[in-house]
């Protein structure tokens, strides 16, 4: 659905001429897709605020990586294709989780880098490459 999503917002923005219009309307669109689903779950939505205001206020952030993600699909994916941009980005995922498991970063459980590890890394970081080139 990534793809999906990536060419969608990048139409739109061919009509809004600006990266953070379109953004604003993805964001829109899904939070008024996830409202009516609250909604209808009323009871299960009240429930989950309530225990929500308790996390610490770094777990909040995930918004606004999740916008600064949406842009950057929009500004940099028709620049390098889409492909480029997903391979860098699946890279760059693994890579910061290979980092969070290692170190237990933000209560994540300890999962130590070893070799077979590196050598995946190395894979993808390859399969990148191999992408990229023309």
């Amino acid at each position: 659905m990534l793809p999906l999503q990536i060419a969608f917002n990048n139409k739109l923005s061919n009509y809004t001429l600006n990266p953070f219009t379109t953004s604003l309307i993805s964001f829109a669109t899904g939070t008024i897709a996830l409202l009516m689903y609250s909604l209808i779950n009323f009871n299960k939505f009240n429930n989950s605020l309530t225990l929500a205001i308790k996390a610490p206020w770094y777990a909040w952030l995930g918004g606004l990586l999740g916008a600064f993600y949406i842009i950057s699909t929009i500004i940099i994916s028709p620049k390098i294709g889409l492909a480029t941009f997903l391979a860098i980005v699946i890279g760059g995922q693994l890579l910061m989780s290979l980092v969070i498991d290692h170190f237990g970063i933000f209560g994540s459980a300890v999962k130590l880098i070893d070799i077979k590890k590196v050598i995946g890394i190395l894979f993808v970081l390859t399969g990148i490459w191999l992408i990229k080139s023309k």
